[in-house]
């Protein structure tokens, strides 16, 4: 099978998932009246997603490296969309927040596996290939949100797009890794002092790209209500547009020269949000989309970044497929 349609599956899967994190702000304030409840313990719902979401990568990740993709990623499938559709039946928060976990579970599997289609099928342009992955984690939530906006109730559109998610159940039963790809075993990588480096530095990347995913509700309160519908829309689009242009560029420029770009775009993003923030002006718009644009790029940035640190030893042909990070 050509491997386009692994990329493209890959792809499509990315713009489902990304209605757990980038459309967390569009159902927020709508959880918040459907359940009666205040911020911060619908806050929680998010919180869940990020732990269970990374964790299950780990474990999707090592089963489809012994077994392939097909059964992990099809049971991942039916977790993220039945995670959806009884989130729109639950009739309590607590309820709630069991099954917007169940559904995180799937997306942490979908996430992972769709990511190592692409680094596993296009070894000679992984940047490009991740980065058109992942950019459909940033488009998903931009189609999808101005959907959940005007439907004012959270039910009918977790529903609709938790039944529409089953169509990737066909394209994951059709997936799989390329045969002659293989990569170093998680207890060697882990034994590794620099893998522990970048990871720390690829966690603290993204710290602001998720803070910001989880909190536009809050820093909302700042914007009048076309401005924070504008945000909820133009942000996911930055960062999903951000990744396929910046891994383009560290397959052509270097992962280190990327890198440098990525954290200068941030730590100027994060200053713009705290600016606009402290004045309420619409710096805080610029930099909600700056951080956007870069923190959306920290995976097709730093994915090789393992490759480069190995150069001088033993180079394994692709990366684990286990992640902790988005």
């Amino acid at each position: 099978m050509d491997r386009r349609f692994f990329l493209a599956t890959g792809l499509v899967a990315m713009l489902f998932n990304s209605v757990y994190q980038y459309s967390w702000n569009a159902f927020f304030p709508l959880l918040v009246k459907g359940f009666h409840a205040s911020p911060s313990s619908v806050e929680v719902g998010f919180t869940l997603f990020v732990i269970f979401s990374t964790s299950f990568q780990v474990l999707g990740g090592r089963i489809s490296d012994l077994g392939g993709p097909r059964v992990i990623g099809s049971l991942g499938v039916l977790t993220f969309s039945f995670g959806l559709i009884l989130s729109s039946l639950t009739p309590s928060l607590p309820l709630f927040y069991a099954t917007w976990t169940l559904g995180s579970v799937g997306e942490g599997v979908l996430y992972g596996i769709s990511l190592n289609l692409a680094i596993k099928w296009y070894a000679e342009r992984r940047g490009l290939a991740s980065g058109l992955v992942s950019m459909g984690f940033g488009l998903g939530g931009a189609l999808a949100n101005p959907f959940i906006e005007l439907s004012h109730n959270f039910r009918i559109s977790m529903l609709a797009i938790g039944i529409a998610s089953l169509i990737l159940l066909p394209l994951f039963l059709l997936s799989r890794y390329p045969s002659d790809v293989s990569g170093s075993p998680p207890e060697e990588t882990l034994r590794e002092t620099r893998f522990w480096l970048i990871y720390v530095s690829f966690v603290l990347a993204s710290l602001p790209l998720l803070v910001t995913s989880s909190s536009l509700g809050e820093l909302g309160q700042y914007l009048n209500s076309v401005e924070y519908a504008i945000a909820t829309v133009y942000f996911p689009i930055a960062s999903g547009v951000g990744r396929p242009i910046l891994g383009y560029l560290t397959d052509r420029l270097g992962r280190l020269r990327g890198i440098d770009y990525m954290t200068a775009g941030i730590l100027l993003g994060i200053s713009l949000v705290v600016i606009g923030f402290l004045g309420r002006n619409l710096f805080l718009l610029v930099g909600v989309a700056l951080v956007g644009i870069m923190g959306g790029t920290t995976y097709p940035s730093t994915q090789h970044l393992w490759e480069t640190c190995m150069a001088l030893d033993t180079l394994p042909q692709t990366p684990p497929s286990s992640t902790l990070v988005r």
